[in-house]
């Protein structure tokens, strides 16, 4: 209970410390789109190897880190790498023999003219060693930061994103080379600890006197940007989480400061770990890293970097640590393939901070934070999810787009699903797919279009590639039991995109009963109608926030809107419905015009009801769910077909 008391205050607050969900950032601007160097596409790394001596007082690093590649190249005749000039060279081997011709660079990109030119195919191991004081600074993409926390205690962290791991190690940095394993030796003060990725091999404590040295392990392929560590007197907290439902265990290994202060508040946010990682598998798979660990090493970074295994964090936020976990399946089992699509994985990972709250808390504290990421998103009118600018962190991590409006996708993506377990099938099929490699949006589509049995071009053009959001002015009027509403749909940035087709989720309120009916709102001006007895007394738009949409002015009871010439669908036929070659509709009012749509709005065919009848084709189409959209005297109606 007194763990649940803590999360109510956090969840009151929300709208203050929802940022430190986010990644942080500084104004830095970055001066790559990809690799430095094109010299450094010659390679594929394989395996790393880390010899560092760092303390937890200071940034100085002495280090040498081999790395072990293939050449992909015809022939490769220098080897090209990143290390920032402020970190001194000195010395470097090649297949274990010394390095004889200096090293050259032009900025941070570094070059050696090897021995001998290797062909393609060629395994070579290149050893750098080196040291210095990483570039000192402020933010959250600091590569190496050193920070005392409030109750004193000294540590220094990494956080490599997006393109700041050269701050501290000689590195290649490329999301889609992602490096196959990893040995890291880190060498600290004695009863300091250090906290890194994969598992925990061996603490040496003798081989050196006065110093210890850690040497973690991962076999699990790694992106550059997601390797680090962490040094500090930390408390160490080791158990393991066994399966639901499986024999299987996994280990979790946190490590917390200020024992004094930390506990017991903070440290039993933490320990839901184990029900979280849980609840993420049965909806994307196993966790993906689970023969190694998953953990987090506390700092004063404000936020979480989801470093692959060990997140590095500085706020015991529930919804944070939520976040931060959910990114292990998005961003590092399944990695971006460029950075144009960073949606790929910080807009899935804000999507589950709502999943969490609606499965841990309530579905009214689910929606109040996915109310409250809509707004976010729906203060840039030209917002935009995918990157075109990716120089900066600052448009790489934007909250409201790529964030809050790209968690808005995702629930869309939902919402348009038949049902929702073929949702978190899709998701499942994609993690599946792509697990321990790298995707694109392209490859979600896919995979979503064959889940879904419809196109979703219109889907992703207007939500991932267009800008801004559907605005409505939305009346209403109630005659007998017939309901009328009235959308009329204006654009948030008209100059970028003219129309959105979408579903949208009407509320019919009366005095003693609500009912909630999806629409597909696919022109400017469309008119609905509904048969629903209940006395009407207001219509709520959007109200569980599934669409990226706001609303015009106050939703008002328009008494002219009589429904003359509405078309009503309770005295239509159809039949059959599901169909598998065609489906014929009687009983129309004569020349209403008939479209059928897939769920996005593409149109696959259009015709006349004539004299009130119809044929609609439907033996070319894949299984799936359309709509057929019935207009006539300004009126409009959908009927979903079903095709199987």
């Amino acid at each position: 209970m007194k763990a649940r008391s803590i999360l109510i205050c956090c969840m009151l607050l929300l709208p203050a410390i929802n940022l430190f969900a986010q990644k942080h950032h500084n104004s830095h601007s970055g001066n790559k789109t990809t690799l430095l160097d094109a010299g450094e596409g010659n390679y594929d790394i394989k395996y790393l190897k880390f010899n560092l001596n760092v303390s937890d007082t200071s940034l100085h690093v002495v280090g040498d880190v081999s790395t072990t590649a293939q050449v992909v190249a015809a022939s490769m005749s220098s080897y090209v790498f990143e290390l920032d000039t402020l970190m001194v060279i000195d010395s470097a081997k090649v297949n274990g023999a010394l390095l004889l011709t200096p090293i050259t660079h032009v900025g941070f990109a570094r070059t050696m003219t090897l021995p001998t030119t290797l062909s393609t195919g060629t395994m070579f191991t290149v050893e750098i060693f080196y040291h210095g004081v990483p570039p000192a600074g402020g933010g959250f993409f600091n590569g190496m930061t050193h920070a005392v926390s409030s109750g004193g205690t000294n540590m220094v962290y990494t956080v490599s994103d997006p393109w700041v791991a050269l701050n501290w190690w000689p590195t290649k940095q490329s999301v889609d080379d992602k490096i196959d394993s990893v040995d890291m030796f880190v060498t600290v003060p004695a009863h300091v600890s250090d906290g890194s990725n994969g598992v925990l091999v061996n603490i040496d404590s003798t081989t050196t006197p006065g110093y210890w040295t850690y040497h973690w392990q991962t076999h699990y392929p790694i992106d550059y940007y997601l390797i680090s560590i962490a040094v500090a007197r930390y408390t160490q907290e080791k158990y393991y989480h066994h399966f639901a439902g499986s024999p299987d265990s996994m280990l979790i290994n946190n490590f917390f400061i200020d024992t004094t202060t930390f506990y017991p508040a903070s440290k039993a946010n933490f320990d839901s770990l184990g029900v979280m990682i849980d609840y993420f598998s049965s909806l994307y798979g196993r966790y993906p890293f689970w023969r190694e660990k998953y953990g987090v090493c506390y700092t004063t970074l404000p936020g979480g970097m989801e470093h692959q295994t060990m997140t590095t964090i500085g706020v015991p936020y529930t919804y944070v640590i939520a976040h931060e976990l959910t990114h292990q399946w998005f961003g590092d089992a399944v990695s971006y393939a460029n950075w144009h699509e960073v949606w790929l994985s910080e807009a899935f990972a804000t999507f589950d901070e709502q999943l969490y709250y609606t499965h841990f808390w309530s579905a009214a504290a689910g929606l109040a934070h996915r109310q409250s990421l809509l707004n976010s998103a729906l203060s840039r009118p030209c917002g935009m999810v995918y990157i075109n600018d990716t120089t900066t962190s600052d448009s790489l991590f934007d909250q409201a787009t790529v964030y809050n409006k790209g968690q808005g996708v995702v629930t869309m993506l939902r919402y348009l699903a038949p049902s929702d377990s073929i949702f978190f099938d899709v998701l499942k099929t994609y993690q599946q797919t792509y697990a321990y490699g790298n995707a694109n949006t392209a490859d979600l589509k896919a995979i979503a279009e064959a889940e879904y049995g419809v196109s979703l071009d219109t889907f992703f053009n207007q939500w991932i590639y267009g800008r801004g959001y559907p605005i409505y002015k939305v009346s209403w009027n109630q005659v007998g039991s017939n309901v009328i509403v009235k959308l009329i749909q204006t654009q948030s940035c008209p100059s970028y995109t003219t129309h959105f087709s979408t579903p949208v989720e009407l509320k019919l309120h009366s005095a003693t009963a609500d009912t909630f009916v999806k629409v597909y709102n696919s022109i400017d001006t469309q008119v609905y109608t509904f048969s629903w007895s209940p006395t009407m007394t207001s219509v709520v738009l959007n109200p569980d926030a599934w669409t990226i949409c706001k609303q015009n002015g106050a939703i008002v009871k328009d008494t002219t809107m009589l429904g003359v010439g509405s078309i009503q669908k309770y005295d239509i036929k159809i039949f059959p419905n599901p169909s598998k070659n065609y489906w014929q509709i009687e009983q129309l009012p004569e020349d209403t015009g008939l479209v059928l749509t897939d769920m996005n709005g593409r149109i696959l065919w259009q015709g006349n009801s004539g004299k009130g009848d119809a044929m609609i084709p439907g033996s070319k189409l894949p299984t799936g769910d359309y709509l057929l959209k019935l207009t006539g005297n300004n009126n409009s109606e959908s009927i979903k077909l079903v095709h199987w």
